[in-house]
C-alpha cells in the first residue's frame, strides 16, 4: 500500500517540476520572483540632482545643468544563441559605454551654441533570453514578403532581396519591452507616475534559422531546447544568401527604425543598406556604416578567428553606434532655444489651394489630411495645463491676392549638375520655393485666416483666443500694447518711429489675447506647377518657430539627388501630415545635427 501511495507523491512532484519548468521558460512570461528593472538613474542619484539644481541657480559660472539620462540597451542574441552564436560580455559593453561616452550636451539650431543642459548618460546594458530571442525570429520570418534582389556590397555578388513592414513586426518588438520594464506601451509617465525608460534594441538573428524559403525549421521546437554551436563551415553559411531589410509605414529600406513608443531597434542581421547624396559622401551610409558579424569574423576573407579575439572591435564599433543613436534621437539637438510657456495653444491648419480637383480636408484619398490625428499628437507634445486647439480650413489661393503674389516671388531656381546614362555630367535647372519669403507673407495673414476659422468652427472659442479692434477702445491702445505683448518685449530698445507707432492699432485688425501662441501650418496645395517643384532643401517642408509651411501636389513620385541601392531615390509626395508632426515637436529631425549640419541619414524617425 504504501509502495503505490510513494509511487503517486513522486509521480505528482515530477508533473509539477515539469510544468514549471516550461512556464519558466515560456516567452515573455514574468514569474514571481522576476527580476524587476530598476530605474537607476533618477532612484540612485536623486540627492546628486537637487544639489546640481542648487549649484546652478547660485553660482556665476556658466557651468551647464547636469540632467541624468537613462539609456537602456538590450542585447538580443548575443547569449551564444543568435548569428554566428556570437557571445557579447555584457558587462564589459556596459563599462566601455560609461568610459568613453559617459557625457552629452545638445546645440541648438537657432543659437549654434551648446544648450545649459548637459546629459550625464547612465547605462543598463540587459541581456534578453533564448524564448525571447526565437519568438522575435518566428515573427519577422512570418512578416518577411520577397522583394527582388539586392547587392551585398559595392561590388558584391547580387541576392534574393526580401523585405519586412516594420509596423508589422513592432507588436512583438512592443511586447519585450513590456516585459523588460514591466511597462504598459503607449502610456506616458504622467500617466504612470513614474519616468518612461528609454530603450535601444541591438539585435543579432540568425538569418540560417529565419530564413523564409526553409520551411523545415520548427522555431517553436528550438524555444524550450539547447543551441548548439556552429563548425567552420556553417559559419560561413550564416548569411543564408539572402538579404532583408525593413519598412516603416511603407517608408525607405533601412536596418534601424524607430518606433511609434519608447525604443529604437538596430538590426546587425539585416541589411546592409546604403543612403546618401549623389555629388557627396558626406553624411551617407554605406556598406560599412553598420558593424556587421560577418566583416569582424571574416575579415577579407580569412580564416574565422576566435570570438574573443573580435570583442574589443565589435564592442567599440557598437558603442559608437550606440553614442550615435543617443546623439541623434534619444537626446537630439533642438530647434529653439526658448520654451514655451503660453496658456492656449491655437494649431491652424490653413490649406490655400490653386484647383478645385479634389478637397484635402476631405477624408478618403491619398492628399487627405487626418486632422484628428494631428491633433492627438500635438496633445501629447505640450506642457500639462496647456489648452490645445486645432482647426482646418480652405482658402482659394487666388482670393488672397497678397499670398498669391507671395508664392510667385518665392519661386526660385539653382542650376543642378547630374549624370546621364552616357556616363556624362548634365546641367539643368531646377524649381524651389524660397520659405523665408513665403514666410515673410503669410506671418502677416496667419491671425486673419486663423479667427475666421475659430470663429466658424466655434464662435465662443474666438473671444478667447483673439480680439477684434474697435474704434470705440482707442482710447486704450498704450494698455493693450502692453498688454498683449511678451513681458520681455517691453524691454527691447526701440528707436522713436516704433516708439510713435507701437500703440497705434487699425479698426476691425484681430489680436491675439494674452497667453495665447497662434502656429500656424499653411498647406499650399499647387497644381499644373512644375512636376519636380519642391522647397529648399529638397524637402516638401519649411519650418520656423512660428510658423509651418507644406508643399502638397498631385505628382506621385519626384526624383532627388540621393541614391539608395544604387537607384536614385524618390520623394512620396502623398500629403506630409507626418513632417508636421516632427516640426511641430520644435526638435531636429535625427538625421540632421546643429553641431555639424550635415545629414547623417541612417537613423529614421517616424512618429
Amino acid at each position: 500500500m504504501a509502495p503505490p501511495l510513494l509511487l503517486r507523491i513522486l509521480f505528482l512532484l515530477a508533473v509539477t517540476a515539469a510544468a514549471s519548468a516550461a512556464a519558466r521558460r515560456e516567452a515573455f512570461r514574468r514569474d514571481p520572483g522576476h527580476e524587476h528593472w530598476h530605474h537607476g538613474a533618477f532612484h540612485d542619484v536623486e540627492e546628486s540632482v537637487r544639489a546640481d539644481v542648487r549649484r546652478m541657480l547660485h553660482t556665476r559660472a556658466e557651468v551647464p545643468f547636469q540632467v541624468p539620462l537613462e539609456v537602456n540597451v538590450v542585447l538580443i542574441g548575443f547569449n551564444g544563441d543568435g548569428g554566428y552564436r556570437y557571445p557579447l560580455d555584457v558587462h564589459k559593453l556596459e563599462q566601455f559605454l560609461k568610459m568613453s561616452f559617459p557625457l552629452h550636451r545638445p546645440s541648438c539650431f537657432e543659437t549654434g551654441e551648446p544648450i545649459d543642459i548637459e546629459h550625464h548618460i547612465m547605462y543598463n546594458v540587459i541581456a534578453a533570453g533564448q524564448p525571447e530571442l526565437i519568438s522575435l525570429e518566428k515573427s519577422l520570418k512570418e512578416a518577411m514578403v520577397s522583394a527582388g534582389t539586392a547587392r551585398e556590397s559595392e561590388y558584391g555578388r547580387e541576392f534574393p532581396l526580401f523585405e519586412v513592414e516594420a509596423t508589422v513586426v513592432e507588436p512583438i518588438f512592443e511586447r519585450l519591452y513590456s516585459f523588460i520594464f514591466d511597462m504598459e506601451p503607449g502610456r506616458s509617465a504622467t500617466e504612470m507616475d513614474r519616468p518612461v525608460p528609454v530603450a535601444i534594441f541591438v539585435v543579432n538573428f540568425d538569418k540560417v534559422r529565419m530564413d523564409p524559403r526553409n520551411k523545415g525549421v520548427d522555431l517553436d521546437s528550438l524555444m524550450y531546447s539547447k543551441i548548439n554551436g556552429l563548425t567552420e563551415q556553417e559559419l560561413k553559411k550564416q548569411e543564408a544568401d539572402y538579404i532583408y531589410r525593413y519598412r516603416y509605414n511603407g517608408g525607405g529600406a533601412t536596418q534601424v527604425w524607430l518606433s511609434s513608443g519608447r525604443f529604437v531597434v538596430i538590426d546587425l542581421s539585416a541589411g546592409p543598406c546604403t543612403y546618401g547624396k549623389i555629388e557627396s559622401e558626406e553624411g551617407s551610409v554605406s556598406y560599412r556604416s553598420m558593424p556587421r558579424l560577418s566583416n569582424i569574423i571574416f575579415p577579407r576573407g580569412l580564416a574565422a578567428p576566435s570570438a574573443s579575439s573580435t570583442q574589443d572591435i565589435f564592442v567599440g564599433q557598437l558603442a559608437g553606434l550606440i553614442s550615435t543613436t543617443i546623439e541623434h534621437v534619444i537626446a537630439p539637438d533642438i530647434r529653439f532655444e526658448t520654451v514655451d510657456m503660453t496658456l492656449r495653444l491655437l494649431v491652424p491648419i490653413i490649406v490655400l489651394q490653386n484647383h478645385n480637383r479634389y478637397n484635402i480636408l476631405q477624408a478618403g484619398h491619398n492628399n487627405s489630411i487626418d486632422v484628428k490625428a494631428i491633433e492627438r499628437e500635438v496633445k501629447k507634445m505640450v506642457h500639462a495645463g496647456q489648452e490645445v486647439i486645432v482647426i482646418s480650413g480652405s482658402h482659394a489661393l487666388h482670393e488672397h491676392e497678397k499670398l498669391a503674389v507671395a508664392v510667385s516671388k518665392a519661386m526660385r531656381s539653382h542650376s543642378l549638375h547630374e549624370t546621364k546614362s552616357d556616363g556624362r555630367f548634365h546641367v539643368r535647372t531646377k524649381t524651389y520655393l524660397d520659405g523665408a519669403i513665403l514666410k515673410e507673407e503669410m506671418e502677416r495673414s496667419a491671425d486673419v485666416l486663423s479667427a475666421g476659422l475659430l470663429e466658424v468652427s466655434d464662435p465662443s472659442l474666438s473671444s478667447r483666443f483673439f480680439l477684434k479692434q474697435h474704434w470705440m477702445d482707442e482710447q486704450d491702445n498704450v494698455q493693450d500694447s502692453i498688454k498683449h505683448k511678451p513681458i520681455w518685449e517691453s524691454y527691447m530698445p526701440r528707436n522713436k518711429k516704433e516708439k510713435r507707432g507701437a500703440g497705434k492699432k487699425k479698426h476691425g485688425a484681430m489680436y491675439r489675447t494674452y497667453g495665447t501662441r497662434v502656429i500656424p501650418v499653411f498647406v499650399l496645395s499647387l497644381a499644373d506647377f512644375d512636376a519636380e517643384l519642391m522647397m529648399e532643401e529638397e524637402s516638401l517642408v519649411w519650418t520656423s518657430k512660428d510658423v509651418v509651411i507644406v508643399l502638397e501636389h498631385n505628382n506621385k513620385m519626384i526624383p532627388l539627388r540621393y541614391v539608395k541601392l544604387f537607384c536614385k531615390e524618390k520623394n512620396v509626395l502623398l500629403i506630409p501630415a507626418q513632417h508636421e508632426f516632427k516640426l511641430l515637436l520644435c526638435l531636429s529631425l535625427p538625421y540632421v545635427a546643429a553641431t555639424c549640419q550635415k545629414q547623417l541619414g541612417s537613423l529614421r524617425i517616424h512618429l
